[in-house]
């Protein structure tokens, strides 16, 4: 019977439940969250069969799979397939040709707790469900007798797991199947579902509103930000990036997994998949043409049947044949464990049950990750000091200006050491002695091809977070008013910003040539009116303003909103995901998918 004395030798396959023929084997989670299996002694018949599929006890491989693969990069040519994706497509490309086929695929699909389950589906309706890398342990319990039922009937089958799963599942069925297709992925380690729930409660308390939808490498902001997105009830939009995300730092620090993870004993050749995906991450300045920042999978075909395979679904993508060594170069994580954390799990796992997961993550992200010892600080410095010496590098008097707007000029709140700094070109500020500029990360005023004008009043602050104002911009922020730029927000050529009481600009949100966004009603003063005349703009996160658009005071633009060029948005609320029009602006629709590519932004930076 299966007796797991060193939790290092399971990885949760849960197939020894659906082996046993006295269902004598249930599955308990630890403090860590993560599933063991624990077996009824007083219903066990001893019949062995649980050991007999266990991965660990009995190494099952493919004779045929090869220590070399025949690998490739792609790209799956329909946009949409790519940003509901984790990469590239290939998966979609995949679950496309079985069901023209009338097969089944078997995967794994959000359930309403937010926990991940096993799903088999030969019903193209289930396709957009089925994509998505989930990244946290998948409950497959039943799922092995369900696809061996499949197949024994003769309907083909598409299995995609983690290594371990692939495993597991070869291990069940115990000979080969000529209908059967399996697929495994690069697998950085299977995260505990507890971590997964303190976190979504986290963000849930931070928004104050249920989450209704999320997503794990989300796209809208560009593939190589890896992003984690939410919708809220409230109708909030949470883009979280890595560097700033609780669940991605936590990723980084190699604590989320499982202890057999740390060891692989799946990635290696033979391989038990017939085929491996995963994504292809090259060195973003090397030019690529099958990689426009949407996504980009490679594929290893480790035997006849996935290279038979996907000369079927060749005509139906684009990509190249490569070396293996170039994709080991882009994805180390395609043959390599996760090292262990540097720290005591188990205190982690404790401390996880009674604080806030984005605290507790922030806590050992400072000690462990990225130690703020004066060594990291002064190559951080450099490192931005070099970037704006290249920034500048035609414009040496703007690079004079950087040093002295970041380390001498009291008004603006920069840290060069910490990198949370202004570099600018051509600009001309103007600013009273009791005005602000507040900076966080590292920010861009580009006057470069016509002068950036920024004008502050007494008491008026501007507040940047890594964000970038182009040229020819002209801001303008009253007397006691303020303006807020998001994360990664952009704020193009010609665009006009005057602000008199306040103005926020959610994160990752592209602000276009020549639009105007005015709270000022034109400088007129309505003398019959008591009550103040300035009313607040608010844009949302991820939000686009269109080419020369209008918005004017009073104005609440919610999340992911889009308004058209040559709009003009007068006041009024208007929910998330609206696409506004004309002028005055009315809704088109609603319930938008869009993105911008935000890479070429920030290539300076390295």
């Amino acid at each position: 019977m299966i007796q797991i004395k060193d939790k290092t030798n399971c990885c949760g396959c849960q197939a020894c439940g659906d082996i046993c023929p006295r269902r004598s084997i249930t599955f308990k989670t630890d403090e860590e969250g993560i599933w063991y299996p624990e077996v009824n002694m007083d219903t066990c018949i001893d019949c062995h069969l649980c050991e007999k599929v266990c991965p660990f006890i009995n190494r099952i491989s493919k004779e045929s799979n090869a220590s070399n693969p025949r690998t490739y990069i792609l790209q799956a040519p329909n946009p949409i397939d790519r940003l509901n994706s984790a990469s590239g497509g290939a998966y979609s490309l995949l679950m496309r040709e079985i069901f023209k086929r009338g097969g089944y695929v078997a995967g794994h699909v959000w359930d309403s707790n937010y926990t991940v389950k096993g799903y088999v589906s030969c019903n193209p309706d289930d396709f957009s469900i089925l994509q998505g890398t989930k990244y946290l342990q998948s409950n497959i319990k039943g799922l092995y007798k369900v696809v061996k039922g499949i197949l024994d009937d003769g309907r083909f089958v598409l299995f995609s797991g983690c290594p371990c799963q692939n495993a597991a599942m070869r291990s069940f069925l115990r000979k080969e199947y000529d209908n059967l297709l399996m697929t495994d992925f690069t697998c950085m380690g299977i995260d505990s579902p507890l971590a997964f729930k303190k976190y979504i409660e986290s963000l849930e308390s931070q928004f104050d509103s249920k989450i209704v939808y999320f997503k794990a490498k989300s796209k809208e902001v560009g593939w190589r930000n890896l992003t984690n997105k939410a919708r809220f009830e409230n109708g909030k939009t949470y883009l979280g990036i890595n560097g700033r995300d609780a669940n991605l730092k936590a990723t980084f620090l190699d604590i989320l997994v499982r202890p057999s993870c740390y060891d692989c004993k799946f990635k290696g050749f033979p391989r038990n998949s017939d085929m491996t995906i995963g994504d292809y991450w090259r060195r973003k300045y090397d030019y690529d043409p099958l990689d426009d920042n949407t996504g980009t999978s490679y594929v290893m075909l480790h035997n006849n049947k996935a290279i038979s395979f996907f000369d079927n679904i060749k005509p139906l993508c684009d990509y190249r044949e490569v070396d293996f060594g170039e994709i080991l170069k882009a994805n180390k994580f395609a043959l390599y464990s996760l090292p262990r954390p540097k720290f005591d799990r188990s205190e982690f796992y404790r401390r996880l049950h009674h604080e806030d997961f984005n605290a507790l993550i922030n806590d050992y992200f400072i000690r462990y990750h990225f130690p703020g010892s004066f060594k990291n600080k002064y190559k951080k410095m450099i490192k931005v000091i070099l970037a704006a010496a290249y920034f500048n590098r035609k414009h040496p008097i703007s690079f004079v200006r950087f040093l002295y707007y970041n380390i001498i000029f009291s008004k603006i709140k920069a840290s060069l050491i910490n990198g949370d700094v202004i570099i600018p070109r051509n600009i001309h500020l103007k600013m009273n002695e009791s005005s602000v500029i507040e900076v966080s990360g590292l920010c861009v005023i580009d006057g470069a091809r016509a002068k950036t004008n920024i004008t502050l009043d007494s008491n008026a602050t501007i507040s940047l977070d890594t964000c970038s104002i182009n040229a020819g911009a002209d801001v303008k922020i009253g007397k006691d008013a303020l303006l807020r730029v998001g994360h990664k927000t952009i704020i193009k050529d010609n665009v006009q910003i005057i602000a008199t009481g306040k103005i926020d600009i959610g994160d990752f949100s592209l602000i276009d040539r020549g639009a105007i966004i005015d709270d000022s009603d034109s400088g007129v003063v309505y003398f019959s009116n008591k009550e103040n005349n300035r009313k607040p703009i608010h844009i949302g996160t991820h939000s686009l303003i269109g080419k020369g658009a209008v918005i004017k005071g009073g104005v609440c633009l919610g999340d992911e909103s889009i308004i058209r060029e040559y709009g003009v948005v007068n006041s009024g609320d208007y929910p998330s995901l609206s696409l506004l029009s004309g002028s005055p602006a009315c809704a088109l629709e609603s319930n938008l998918t869009w993105k911008y590519n935000f890479e070429h932004i920030w290539n300076y930076k390295s």
